[in-house]
């Protein structure tokens, strides 16, 4: 009976050390994630169609991140994913996606690490959305 406890104990404490390291990760991304802030703010936004015609707005929003504020001027739809919004059409464009066709985020030209719906608007920004054929 002895021999046995001495074997669980390294799984115990493997699996204690497990859930720790979870803990101090889920804790370590909430304090990075991206942050919205309150109050208006001023932005372009920007959308570049298949054949590279671009249509720019100018937009005002209270909103703190981009998704909601393009939806609520009626330039977004898509639906809810697994990990967010997945976006299907861009100033009444769709991407096609028989033909590859998706939507690149991007800021002042730069591709943008997080999704539309956790990407915070700032005050005086450029943000793009390209449709992209190919994977």
């Amino acid at each position: 009976m002895e021999k046995t406890k001495k074997s669980q104990k390294p799984l115990i404490i493997a699996a204690v050390a497990f859930v720790v390291l979870i803990a101090v990760a889920l804790v370590a991304w909430k304090m990075t994630a991206p942050k919205g802030t309150e109050g208006a703010k001023a932005y372009t936004f920007t959308v570049v169609d298949a054949a590279g015609e671009e249509t720019v707005h100018k937009l005002r929003t209270d909103e703190e991140m981009l998704g909601d504020a393009l939806m609520n001027e009626g330039l977004l739809e898509g639906e809810e994913g697994e990990y967010g919004l997945f976006v299907k059409t861009v100033g009444g464009i769709t991407a096609n996606e028989a033909n590859q066709e998706w939507w690149c985020l991007t800021k002042g030209g730069e591709a943008v690490m997080t999704g539309v719906d956790m990407t915070p608007v700032e005050d005086g920004a450029a943000y793009e959305f390209t449709l992209t054929v190919g994977w």
